[in-house]
């Protein structure tokens, strides 16, 4: 069975771009005060649940008013050692809530036509969006490739354009002060999104990497079953399984016209299940079952391969479809 779908070409990319992602669970309205007592508050400095809560409302009030990012981010970074471990990390994940939602008018604004030119004939392999705006003297565009680094997005090239995404590296500076959950939340996301794993359908990172990732996302899930970003998370792991058993369209696991395994994979795969065989993992389980159906074959995709693929890892169940 090969996987070509439309929906699920560049499912990591489409996930980090779009908006709505999940519609992030919340408006966070509650997030479980247990498990974040380890995110203690600075010893010099008195918190009381009144003053916590005084800098949480000014916080949202500076959040949600027009274009208020960057200025809510200056001051939660400023006040954040003031707050009880629950309000700091209830305005981190209101903070990224409130990116995600603003991402879409940000990128609208970044690829009309004359903008993506603009944009394309200063731009440099890896630029961030501070050496775009040093190279142009067009004040609209530098003033909106200001407001896009300010409100928390890196660029990065797809298919011949160039996009805001989240930047998760910024959110790195409020890990000490959230719960336990949400600060492996972050790193998680961070990898993904300071090296984008697919892009035009074809994988960009190494099969090791690629597992390596989606087991710290099993291990997420594991750890923190009630966490408040668990279906983010959840619904990464579904590509990563995805990626793992079919491949991608410009990336197959199986090659279109020998139908024998992608050599790197092979080595790739087998390298993770003999260094992480004391590992207690149902990804790595279903994994080994594989490349026994597979070794048996000749690491050729025949029917048994594709029956067992579709008993196992039916894509139905691991599509994040919409």
């Amino acid at each position: 069975m090969t996987l070509s779908l439309p929906s699920f070409k560049n499912k990591t990319v489409r996930t980090l771009l779009t908006a709505t992602a999940i519609a992030m669970l919340l408006q966070t309205a509650a997030v479980p005060a247990a498990g974040i007592a380890s995110a203690a508050p600075a010893a010099d400095i008195k918190v009381t649940s009144a003053s916590s809560t005084a800098i949480y409302k000014s916080f949202q009030t500076k959040l949600y008013k027009k274009n208020g990012l960057p200025e809510a981010d200056r001051y939660l970074e400023s006040k954040i050692k003031q707050v009880t471990p629950y309000h700091a990390t209830l305005m981190v994940m209101q903070l990224e809530n409130a990116r995600y939602k603003a991402l879409t008018a940000i990128e609208d604004r970044m690829l009309v036509p004359n903008v993506q030119d603009q944009m394309l004939k200063i731009y440099k392999w890896n630029d961030s969006f501070t050496q775009m705006m040093s190279r142009t003297k067009d004040s609209a565009l530098r003033s909106l490739l200001q407001q896009a680094r300010d409100s928390g997005y890196r660029l990065i090239p797809i298919e011949g354009s160039l996009y805001p995404i989240m930047n998760y590296a910024a959110f790195e500076k409020y890990t000490s002060y959230v719960n336990k959950d949400i600060k492996q939340y972050i790193r998680i996301m961070a990898v993904e999104t300071n090296h984008i794993s697919t892009e035009d359908g074809g994988l960009m990172i190494g099969y090791q990497d690629m597992l390596n990732r989606a087991l710290n996302q099993e291990q997420f899930l594991n750890d923190y079953p009630n966490s408040n970003r668990k279906q983010k998370i959840q619904m990464l792991l579904n590509e990563y399984t995805l990626y793992t058993f079919y491949g991608l369209d410009n990336t197959p696991l199986f090659d279109y016209d020998t139908n024998i395994m992608d050599a790197n994979a092979q080595k790739g795969y087998k390298a993770v299940l003999q260094r992480s065989s004391s590992k207690d993992s149902a990804f790595l389980k279903k994994l080994d079952a594989f490349m026994d159906v597979v070794s048996e074959s000749k690491f050729e995709k025949t029917e048994a391969v594709e029956k067992w693929l579709e008993e196992n890892v039916p894509v139905n169940e691991y599509s994040n479809y919409e």
